[in-house]
């Protein structure tokens, strides 16, 4: 059990110091994910540096233009590259114009241009894995009527007989394609599978079936489970789950319910969304989980009454398999106080680390989507 402190020293920064859009604090932390992203090469630096040029703080609608147009160039650049046999070139392309069709999505409400958007960055996501080595397998999972959407990443290299794996749980209404930037990319290249779905209120399983989310991640989440252990190249003794911010609360539930999860690593802790996301979180974040509950964002109060059912007070007590919490200190979209909470409540082995970061830890990415990484390794030999 141990609290470990990432910060300081003259040669780290804080996120003050990339005054992108100082009147825009939100603004800013998505500036700093989108330069963040190019780590798994899900965005480039030029690209995003020419988007975000000459933009103005508080300006949504200017982001949404920017960033689709750029992601529609990038998608002609795929294409063009495919149709050339240029199939590494194509591959990367399309991963980021569908990382841009996504992220020009932020600051618009959800509605018709949040379905196109999304319908694109599909497309684009599902190019890119026909063109990954090994290919990125495209999975629908089964359950309460419908099928989940997801894909399945395996390791680049082998470990052994059969392979560990780790499920990242989405949160809110975000696809799980956007999730390949939080660590799996890191994972495979480790010797680690990893299993992206859309629960219940997420991607496709929100857009195309209309099933909303669920305060009992652990029912939706069993089914994915199932789907781990039925392939035959995963090892059924080895399988932990991750996520981050909402995503984070679905995967501690997950991990204290579901018996076959060995081990559980979440980046920013939720422990009660209502007052950690809704109350304290950007206005995005609010019509991100309005449309996840299925609700009008301007229904405030049935949108806050939903809310209450989810949190991990008497749930976090339970947690027995180790835990790792990464944790950015500097909290202008998530309070760093239910990482606390998490940690204090759970049960069996924990670790807590607080980064001098935004809540995405983004100007110090790799070094915590490594130590994110590593720690699955070791708990999952």
């Amino acid at each position: 059990m141990t609290i470990t402190a990432l910060n300081s020293g003259p040669n780290f920064t804080r996120l003050s110091d990339f005054p992108w859009f100082p009147d825009d604090p939100n603004m800013n932390i998505m500036a700093i994910r989108a330069h963040a992203q190019n780590n798994s090469r899900a965005t480039d630096v030029g690209e995003v540096l020419r988007a975000l040029t000459g933009l103005k703080s508080g300006d949504g609608e200017g982001w949404h233009n920017r960033f689709r147009n750029l992601a529609e160039a990038v998608r002609a650049q795929a294409e063009k590259a495919e149709k050339e046999n240029h199939l590494v070139t194509a591959r990367q392309s399309y991963l980021r114009a569908s990382t841009y069709f996504r992220m020009s999505t932020t600051f618009i409400e959800r509605g018709a241009r949040t379905r196109a958007m999304y319908g694109q960055q599909l497309e684009c996501f599902t190019r890119f894995a026909a063109l990954s080595d090994p290919p990125i397998e495209r999975v629908q999972i089964p359950y309460d009527g419908i099928t989940m959407n997801g894909w399945y990443m395996p390791p680049k290299k082998k470990t052994g007989p059969k392979n560990a794996a780790y499920i990242y749980c989405s949160g809110e209404a975000g696809a799980c394609e956007g999730t390949i930037q939080t660590s799996p990319t890191e994972a495979v290249e480790r010797g680690l599978g990893v299993l992206l779905c859309d629960g219940p209120g997420s991607g496709a399983t929100l857009m195309i079936h209309g099933k909303v989310g669920t305060p009992e991640y652990e029912k939706p989440f069993k089914a994915m489970v199932d789907y781990l252990v039925s392939r035959p190249d995963i090892d059924p003794s080895r399988i932990g789950v991750a996520g981050s911010d909402f995503g984070a609360y679905n995967a501690v539930r997950a991990a204290v319910f579901e018996k076959r999860v060995k081990c559980c690593g979440i980046i920013t802790a939720c422990y009660d969304a209502l007052v950690d996301l809704y109350d304290y979180g950007q206005e995005g974040h609010r019509h991100g989980l309005s449309a996840f509950l299925g609700e009008d964002p301007n229904n405030v109060e049935a949108v806050r009454e939903k809310l209450k059912a989810y949190t991990l007070k008497r749930v976090a007590d339970k947690l027995t398999v180790p835990l790792l919490i990464l944790q950015g200190e500097e909290n202008v979209n998530y309070p760093i106080e239910p990482a606390y909470r998490l940690y204090a409540d759970a049960k069996g082995p924990k670790e807590l680390r607080i980064v001098n970061a935004d809540h995405h830890t983004g100007h110090r990415r790799m070094e915590v989507l490594a130590g994110l990484t590593d720690w699955f390794v070791d708990h999952l030999k």
